[in-house]
């Protein structure tokens, strides 16, 4: 694992989407996640310590963890497939030990900004998808098969659907995201 922090978050015209970029601690690497207008606004929101009069669903989490004697350890950028990224938060308590959590990247993102949290990407990452170019956005650093291509699209389209809230539209296109992904087994 290697440590990171958000650098910025800018508009990419081609997705329609804005860009988190998370560079690394070490060597300057950089990741760029999409992530849909809500979760860029959130994330920047976070990013420069405002603080709405009415509190997030982030800050609602966070004060249930501070209140139950939990403690958040760390977030994890923790893998890439399928043009989706995943995140893990890791939580600590005495009596349970340490407690691993799937989550969006985007909502791991705010918490580890609003907690003051160290966040780390997987070195896994690294060898499938990070330019030492910053510039360079993690699609153009990537040859992908056709498949990986149109599931990236469907996933955008899907993402898309239900920030929407067109759950017909979203179904239907996770169907087709499953039957590619069912063939691809095969």
């Amino acid at each position: 694992m290697i440590l990171a922090q958000i650098e910025k978050i800018s508009y990419d015209p081609e997705s329609k989407g804005y860009l988190v970029e998370i560079v690394t601690s070490n060597d300057n690497e950089t990741l760029k996640i999409l992530v849909s207008t809500k979760d860029a606004k959130q994330i920047s929101l976070a990013k420069e310590g405002v603080n709405l009069p009415r509190p997030s669903t982030h800050d609602l989490l966070l004060d249930f963890i501070n209140s139950f004697d939990v403690k958040l350890k760390k977030i994890i950028i923790s893998d890439f497939k399928l043009s989706t990224f995943y995140a893990k938060i890791v939580l600590y308590n005495h009596n349970l030990g340490e407690v691993v959590m799937d989550s969006r990247p985007s909502d791991a993102i705010v918490m580890s900004l609003k907690s003051n949290c160290p966040l780390y990407i997987s070195s896994d990452i690294f060898t499938k998808i990070i330019s030492k170019k910053p510039d360079l956005n993690f699609r153009e650093s990537q040859h992908f098969n056709q498949n990986e291509m149109l599931l990236e699209k469907l996933n955008d389209a899907l993402d898309k659907a239900v920030f929407s809230e067109e759950y017909e539209t979203a179904a239907k296109i996770r169907d087709q995201i499953n039957e590619i992904k069912s063939e691809k087994t095969k």
